[in-house]
């Protein structure tokens, strides 16, 4: 079994901890939060979101205890990185957002720590990685500190590799419609973008995405080709990517759906829905493209508009588990 530490309890951290207490192949060895024991074992048996866990928790002096297996529980304080060399982690996965530099996150390397796999986005890390999609030439001795980038990012990609592979894509616009997260406010306070200032759950709320950005980085052949932005929305979890693209060749919905089948066939990234759902009806879900056939438009044979549902949290954590697998020689997802 690989050992995994993770840092940060956060919505992204919990549930990438339950996806990683049910792979066989990976054993969580350490944590590290903030917070105390007792808010995140409640935090954990309770989620607003995705319901109590398949998994018994409680605490005892100060360490979690899931599924009655003691899992050492560091309070994280400052800059220093929890010991997590001690419990013989190989792989910390750092879901805290703190480091997004590579020098902060190479603080956790050290003693049997060989990699940090990064929740958010880092512009110099080692490896912006796309697990299950763009993995192929990924060295594990070269790429200690790897980001998954931000959570549209792989769903993104996804959704215009099946494109550019079928039609070629000559220049995109995407649209993420977002759930809200913890960097906005629940309430109108300050913050550095004025609209992400105003209460999360009361308006829809523009603001910048990464994603297209990260995309171009991690598959060059797109560079100079993509831009997007994203546009929170009263929501707590699950996402809508809306994708306008100019075709090198001519398509029409029938062939688009053909595309996704085919590459739903090929792996656990892409799914077709079969029935007109919504965001509620997805949560769950770990695949990270969810073609919904029942919204592609074509303006022209070579003007398309392609959708694709995502849950944010547990498709990226899905995909951060995945990471953790390809980064220990754990074999692939």
């Amino acid at each position: 079994m690989r050992r995994v530490a993770i840092s940060g309890l956060g919505r992204i951290g919990r549930t990438a901890l339950r996806l990683l207490l049910a792979e066989p192949r990976l054993e969580v060895v350490a944590l590290s939060d903030p917070a105390d024991a007792e808010a995140l074992a409640h935090l954990l048996r309770h989620d607003s979101v995705h319901g109590t866990p398949a998994f018994s928790v409680t605490t005892s002096e100060g360490c979690l205890y899931l599924d009655g297996r003691r899992i050492p529980l560091h309070r994280q304080e400052g800059s220093t990185p929890p010991p997590f060399a001690d419990a013989g982690a190989q792989l910390v996965l750092d879901c805290s957002e703190v480091p997004t530099t590579r020098a902060a996150a190479s603080r956790h390397l050290g003693g049997t720590v060989t990699h940090v796999l990064l929740a958010s986005s880092c512009a110099d890390a080692d490896r912006l990685l796309f697990p299950g999609l763009h993995d192929a030439d990924l060295d594990c001795t070269r790429d200690q500190i790897v980001t998954c980038g931000s959570d549209t990012a792989l769903p993104l990609a996804a959704l215009l590799q099946v494109l550019d592979a079928a039609f070629g894509v000559e220049s995109a616009f995407s649209t993420s419609v977002h759930s809200y997260t913890s960097d906005q406010r629940v309430l109108d306070l300050p913050h550095a973008d004025l609209r992400l200032a105003r209460a999360a759950a009361l308006s829809m709320i523009p603001t910048a995405d990464a994603a297209p950005a990260e995309v171009m980085a991690a598959l060059p052949r797109f560079a100079g080709r993509l831009a997007g932005l994203a546009v929170r929305v009263p929501t707590p979890d699950g996402c809508l990517l809306d994708v306008t693209a100019r075709l090198q060749s001519d398509a029409d919905p029938e062939a688009i759906h053909a595309a996704f089948l085919a590459a739903a066939g090929q792996g656990s990234i892409v799914e077709v829905l079969a029935e007109e759902l919504v965001s509620r009806d997805l949560l769950g879900r770990t695949a990270s493209c969810l073609y919904d056939p029942f919204l592609t438009r074509c303006l022209d044979p070579r003007l398309v508009k392609c959708f694709a549902w995502h849950d944010n949290e547990t498709a990226h954590a899905a995909r951060l588990r995945d990471g953790c697998l390809l980064l220990l020689g754990g074999g692939r997802p």
